[in-house]
């Protein structure tokens, strides 16, 4: 099969290269800006992609908060963008659009596609307004859609300013016979290896699957063991903030019943 992709640069665009290849496919990664359309005209027309995977975006949800008219521009204009050149493709591709877990407002039951979206974050509320692009403007422009609503993951090769690298580097640079303080020490997360929700994509990508589908493990993990778990020795973990516990965990039927899991 032929795949476009965007966001080559990033963990998810990287490995699913990677996997991608592997499985014997052909792979087109656009290296430009989303925001810019004729850019992007150009690419599509080129690489005339059977699939296409739109992981392009403005992530770390401090970069956003920095500067959120650019993570609205790159995040919902970008996709607004990446629909249009598609559409003017004359084999209409099938597109996977990256969402995010911060779509949903957290909750102590797993989260089914159906549970209410309330974005309680400037990140994703732009990443809830690029499926409403998608949503609305794929269909009608006769391209198959598919909205992954991707929770936590880490990856050895991750950096920036995500849970997993700063860990790392807090390892690396703290005494850990002291107190490790620690934001959201109680809160739950679903967090997985990069590489297992890439496969996971991958598979949906082969099927060409349809609609809103959470990507996640469906198990919940409480931060502080997450930290313990990665960490050289033991910890004296103490919190760094005060706060009620929150909890995003993925209900992952739908996917498992797709793939046949």
């Amino acid at each position: 099969m032929r795949i476009g992709l965007t966001g080559g640069r990033g963990i998810l665009g990287r490995i699913a290269i990677k996997q991608l290849l592997s499985r014997g496919h052909e792979v087109s990664s656009f290296a430009g800006d989303v925001c810019d359309l004729p850019a992007l005209q150009a690419w599509a027309a080129d690489a005339r992609a059977e699939a296409v995977l739109h992981f392009a975006a403005v992530v770390p949800t401090q970069t956003v908060q920095a500067d959120p008219a650019r993570a609205f521009r790159v995040n919902v204009g970008g996709t607004a963008n990446l629909v249009s050149a598609l559409a003017a493709c004359e084999r209409k591709p099938w597109l996977f659009y990256a969402s995010s877990s911060h779509v949903y407002r957290p909750q102590p039951e797993p989260l089914r596609e159906d549970a209410p979206v309330s974005p309680i974050n400037p990140y994703g509320l732009s990443k809830r307004m690029g499926e409403q692009v998608v949503e609305t403007s794929a269909g009608p422009a006769g391209l198959p859609w598919c909205v992954g609503r991707i929770f936590s993951f880490y990856h050895p090769e991750q950096t920036g300013s995500f849970l997993f690298p700063t860990l790392q580097r807090r390892f690396a640079t703290e005494d850990l016979a002291k107190d490790f303080p620690l934001h959201g020490v109680d809160d739950v997360r679903d967090l997985s290896l990069a590489d297992d929700l890439v496969a996971a994509i991958a598979d949906l990508t082969e099927r060409q699957a349809a609609g809103i589908i959470n990507i996640g493990s469906g198990r919940g993990t409480r931060i502080a063991d997450f930290v313990q778990s990665h960490a050289p020795k033991a910890l004296k973990i103490v919190p760094a903030s005060t706060g009620t516990p929150t909890s995003l965990v993925a209900d992952t039927a739908k996917l498992r019943q797709i793939l046949g899991r």
